[in-house]
């Protein structure tokens, strides 16, 4: 990395624009020059905040100056999908490079056109896909082809959480699976190296809310190997104390490789044929100090860096993840719980002040 420092604009300040925000408040390649948000209340956040981290930045509630700036190197997208192609299309007319956070339209056939316009534009991009560059993935992939689990055979991803309630917000990204489970989606092609082949999906009501907000898909990829994907923000909502279950599970034909976290440290332990490693380190959350430390290092290179995911990957994760649902479309839908228990959920996610997936408000 050179010693230049890249200037960016945030278009959105909810949780995510904050979140980089602040990483780039502790960054030495990248400067903050604008933050946008239509809402007056998020821009009164995003000055106490910029005020909190001593950064001096412009807060707007209209692009014009940011998309005309020339100093901008880069925007970050982390408004709803619904507005992410008229941003991306703004971008590229104004030749700015894009980190966006995922998907990349609220619909499928927008995302596959702003993946055509980004790449004849000659513009570096990325999504922000973090469980790529997380430690433990990477080091479940690098034991998976150092041959000591033998030949992949199963993928087993499981995450669910007491997480964000439906009904709360993110309509725009689609429902549970989509907004959430596409990022195991992507894990399971990108660790697979390979195509989805075959699948099935079975959904759950909760709550009777009216879509799954749980769901289980399984079935094979092109090159022979199995998965099983389980995603939910369902977990013990009104449990006395808030817990959740997550877990990789790398099964080979000689040995396997899993990680389990507690979002705040993550176990992976490693069962080969010559050796055992167990490793505990920090969870590491989104990653997004490594997502911008590599993007500054891809903008210096002028080509995106291998570890970076496309745009195209982000669309493929996101085409299977409404395929999936799709799926559970067709096959029984039952329903379990009722509105007055959802009704609960969302009353005492609204008073805490420590959970999973809280709104900004909520803390």
């Amino acid at each position: 990395m050179g010693t230049r420092k890249f200037k960016a604009a945030i278009i959105g300040f909810g949780r995510m624009g904050e979140l980089y925000l602040r990483e780039i408040a502790k960054n030495n390649y990248w400067d903050i020059l604008y933050i946008l948000d239509i809402d007056p209340s998020a821009r009164d956040f995003a000055e106490k905040t910029l005020n909190e981290l001593s950064l001096t930045a412009q807060v707007l509630s209209d692009d014009t100056a940011i998309f005309s700036d020339p100093e901008v190197d880069a925007v970050i997208l982390t408004a709803l999908a619904d507005s992410r192609m008229g941003q991306i299309e703004k971008a590229v007319a104004a030749g700015k490079n894009i980190i966006t956070e995922k998907p990349l339209s609220d619909k499928i056939e927008n995302e596959w056109q702003v993946v055509k316009l980004v790449a004849n534009s000659g513009l570096l991009a990325t999504v922000n896909l973090p469980l790529r560059n997380a430690w433990y993935n990477l080091m479940l992939r690098d034991a998976l082809r150092s041959g000591e689990l033998g030949d992949l055979a199963i993928i087993r991803i499981c995450h669910m959480t007491p997480g964000l309630a439906p009904g709360e917000g993110h309509a725009p990204e689609g429902p549970c699976f989509h907004d959430c489970g596409l990022h195991y989606v992507d894990l399971a092609r990108w660790m697979a190296e390979s195509e989805f082949k075959t699948w099935h999906a079975q959904g759950l009501d909760f709550w009777d809310y009216g879509e799954p907000w749980w769901l289980n898909c399984h079935g094979t990829f092109e090159n022979g190997v199995v998965f099983d994907i389980t995603q939910g923000h369902i977990y013990g909502q009104l449990a006395k104390d808030l817990t959740h279950l997550s877990y990789n599970d790398i099964i080979g034909t000689k040995g396997v490789a899993r990680m389990t976290h507690d979002f705040k440290t993550a176990v992976v332990e490693i069962h080969g044929v010559t050796k055992t490693i167990v490793e505990e380190r920090p969870f590491g959350d989104k990653n997004i100090d490594i997502l911008l430390n590599l993007f500054a290092d891809s903008l210096e290179k002028k080509s995106l860096s291998p570890l970076l995911p496309t745009l195209r990957e982000a669309a493929m994760a996101s085409e299977y993840a409404w395929r999936f649902l799709e799926d559970a479309d067709k096959n029984d839908l039952p329903v379990r719980g009722d509105k007055k228990t959802l009704k609960s959920i969302i009353n005492r996610r609204s008073t805490l002040n420590k959970g999973y997936g809280l709104l900004r408000h909520n803390k």
